[in-house]
């Protein structure tokens, strides 16, 4: 399995080229590939305008088309906390993505104050972040639901989150999710993966046995064993031709002596 961090979408006003066009081709071409799955993530707005949604739709071939092949993140949650103070507030916003089959695990990751420091500092704050991500974003979203029970305190009546919402909040949970993806397409592959396997390893030892035998040939004393044995050989046929003749004896010494002359000259 691989995984491939294709281009994302960043909506600005920015006076930049606009690369949405290389970005939809380049995310077909890697969708088209057999057992490909979406990651997507999205930035806490409404549904309705949500412009990744939209882009999504407009790559993958229309609203839903894409969703039931994808996991969705939605990030940076910690800016929308504040605007869903209740359960009913949360369970409002989220209602549009699930009546379109989108349920988005819920993450927050820690920034830094600043971000204008030199690379080498700036990797290393970054680092420190990332050790203590989980436990932050843990907390934040204690303190979030926290404040759902603090309202139901002052509003009996107001529901609480959603089973769909309250199962899918932490990063913890949506990289477990992937995990599972990932094993499950690799068990229904594994007898195809087994088969490549032991064709690839057939094909090595073949190979292998191959490069044995001309290795043996780099061998000095392998190659003079051989000329030695070639040279008994020839030696033998000239004695079966020549049998008897005095004349032949001569001419079977002198042969003899230059194949070993010119093979000697040869190693």
């Amino acid at each position: 399995m691989r995984f491939v961090d294709t281009p994302g979408i960043i909506e600005n006003q920015g006076t930049g080229r606009d690369n949405r066009e290389d970005i939809k081709r380049i995310l077909n071409d890697v969708l088209q590939k057999p057992n490909s799955k979406l990651c997507v993530l999205v930035e806490p707005k409404e549904f309705s305008t949500n412009g990744i949604i939209n882009f999504c739709d407009q790559t993958f071939g229309g609203k839903g088309k894409w969703t039931e092949n994808a996991i969705v993140i939605m990030t940076k949650f910690d800016t929308k906390v504040r605007d869903a103070r209740s359960g009913s507030k949360a369970n409002k916003f989220f209602a549009e993505y699930h009546e379109n089959n989108i349920y988005p695990y819920l993450a927050i990751t820690p920034t830094l104050d600043r971000e204008d420091l030199p690379p080498d500092i700036l990797y290393n704050e970054r680092k420190k972040l990332l050790q203590n991500a989980a436990k932050y974003e843990k907390e934040e979203f204690r303190e979030w639901q926290m404040v759902h029970s603090q309202y139901r305190e002052t509003d009996p009546e107001d529901p609480k989150l959603l089973t769909e919402i309250s199962s899918q909040i932490g990063f913890p949970l949506a990289e477990k999710k992937m995990r599972e993806v990932m094993l499950a397409d690799t068990a229904t592959r594994l007898p195809e993966v087994l088969m490549f396997l032991r064709k690839e390893l057939t094909n090595y030892r073949e190979e292998f046995e191959v490069c044995q035998e001309k290795k043996k040939f780099m061998d000095p004393l392998h190659i003079k064993q051989m000329v030695g044995d070639f040279m008994q050989d020839v030696c033998k046929r000239i004695e079966d031709y020549l049998d008897g003749d005095l004349e032949g004896d001569l001419i079977r010494a002198t042969l003899f002596n230059l194949l070993v002359t010119h093979f000697i000259s040869l190693l």
